[in-house]
């Protein structure tokens, strides 16, 4: 299961930094970022999925010339605020739209923690409509790879 979301971290990687720039013109997509966050939230948060998304925003930060611990400090800070909702709600649901929709809202709080606050560029309809479509992608794919059998596509 491991290999799997490794495989989906490096082509997101792969997708972002020379796919999606050569043939959409995006300069920085936010794939990347939405691997970090959506298993977690597709799957339910667990030590494993926590534990591979915070080496996913390791690498990110190796891989970007970040700081250490400039996207894995705000992940934590997510997921722990994924843990008291889903201790109140139940996020983690069938249902693949909304898992999408649920993985945008927890994305944006990710960006939230990362940048210190939401620049504006990332609220225009354009990044909104692209990070929604990317999620929807992602959890398709990871739908079909973890073969979650009782998901409905509405």
């Amino acid at each position: 299961m491991g290999f799997k979301l490794i495989i989906i971290f490096v082509s997101a990687i792969i997708a972002d930094g020379l796919i999606l720039p050569g043939l959409f013109g995006f300069n920085n997509s936010l794939l990347s970022l939405l691997v970090i966050v959506t298993p977690v939230v597709h799957t339910g948060l667990t030590n494993r999925y926590i534990f591979y998304s915070l080496v996913f925003s390791i690498l990110y930060e190796w891989s970007g010339g970040l700081d250490f611990g400039a996207l894995a400090i705000p992940f934590l800070i997510t997921a722990v605020v994924i843990f008291f909702i889903q201790k109140f709600f139940d996020i983690k649901n069938k249902h693949l739209i909304f898992s999408a929709l649920i993985s945008v809202v927890f994305f944006y709080l990710l960006l939230f923690f990362y940048n210190r606050g939401l620049d504006a560029g990332y609220l225009s309809l354009t990044v909104i409509l692209t990070v929604l479509s990317e999620a929807l992608i992602l959890v398709f794919v990871l739908n079909a790879i973890f073969k979650k059998s009782a998901a409905s596509y509405v």
